[in-house]
């Protein structure tokens, strides 16, 4: 029984979900937050921030992939997002995989997608798969599997 476990025990609460991690990752998980969300998104080279994605944070990510300035990649389960090989990721794009009531799910873009910039990726319960050479218009709402070899635009994004 961990610390945390043992006093909400004592306070007869409810022990939540976090109070039986390992004390490492409860003082981690807000240090790679604050990595992810503003440090990670303001450096000015893709291939640092790449790096920094997949090592750093804990992202798959292929190789020769882009990531723009000021995206946002969900954080709560990193291995859980998967982006294959030549995917351009334009800036200002926002990557959910949880929600309210909502399981922790996936999100797959396969090899040689383009999203445009400011697009949204939203996850549902079932996960998400972007196709292979999909391109994802700017400012879109994904919230559906896409098609391999398609282009996706509007709010909600609609095969075109």
């Amino acid at each position: 029984m961990s610390i945390a476990e043992f006093y909400y025990r004592l306070l007869k609460k409810p022990v939540p979900y976090y109070a039986k991690y390992p004390l490492w990752l409860i003082i981690w998980k807000p240090i790679r937050k604050f990595i992810n969300v503003v440090v990670i998104p303001n450096i000015p080279f893709s291939n640092l921030r790449v790096l920094m994605y997949r090592y750093l944070v804990g992202y798959k990510i292929g190789k020769n992939v882009f990531i723009g300035m000021k995206c946002y990649l969900d954080d709560l389960e990193p291995k859980s997002m998967k982006i294959e090989d030549n995917v351009t990721i334009s800036y200002g794009c926002y990557f959910a995989l949880h929600g309210i009531g909502q399981k922790h799910s996936t999100i797959k873009i396969c090899k040689g997608v383009y999203v445009g910039m400011r697009a949204s990726i939203i996850a549902g319960n079932a996960g998400l798969t972007i196709g292979e050479n999909s391109i994802i218009g700017a400012c879109s709402l994904v919230n559906n599997n896409i098609p391999p070899n398609s282009k996706a635009v509007g709010i909600p994004a609609k095969v075109i």
